[in-house]
């Protein structure tokens, strides 16, 4: 895991470069497989804090060509998407976190596979609850979303600090 978290200023640009890409080609092809299928780009993914209600109501709205459409984009698009992401946290990261360590930064360096591990949860529950419909996995689901929400949370907040912490010791330096 050292390797995958040592600084390159290469690794870092293709990955701002790739997640910018991701956000204005892929991710609007997924919002497009779903508005052909049930005319609205509704999905849990991109809700924070949705209830079990709010997901059965999702089910309801999508019926059987929607469960599929989104079964289709979480082993298509939604596979490559947390790639993506993680890619460019892990260099983010890496690039913040370079020169520092400790148990803390070890830490920190597992928030983005919690993040992305919990939103392919996520998606893999939604996926069944909207063929099968049993609460126990809509419940999962929807708990798979909250830590994978407060993940992403707490990895913005450390960017920000970590970033505040960069500039403060390179302008103290110079």
């Amino acid at each position: 895991m050292k390797s995958l978290f040592e600084y390159n200023k290469t690794k870092l640009i293709v990955s701002i470069i790739v997640l910018i890409l991701a956000i204005i080609i892929l991710l609007p092809l997924m919002a497009n497989a779903f508005k052909a299928v049930i005319d609205q780009d509704i999905t849990p993914d991109k809700s924070f804090g949705y209830s079990l209600d709010d997901l059965a109501k999702i089910k309801q709205l999508y019926g059987r060509a929607g469960a599929n459409t989104y079964f289709i984009t979480r082993l298509t698009y939604d596979l490559i998407w947390p790639i993506v992401y993680l890619f460019f946290l892990i260099n983010t990261f890496a690039f913040l976190l370079n020169g520092l360590t400790g148990k803390a930064v070890k830490v920190i360096k597992l928030l983005p596979f919690i993040a992305v591990g919990f939103d392919l949860m996520e998606n893999v529950l939604c996926s069944v609850y909207f063929f099968y419909g049993q609460k126990l996995i809509g419940q999962l689901a929807v708990l798979s979303s909250q830590i994978k929400w407060y993940s992403l949370i707490l990895i913005a907040l450390l960017f920000v600090l970590f970033a505040i912490f960069k500039i403060y010791r390179y302008c103290r330096y110079q």
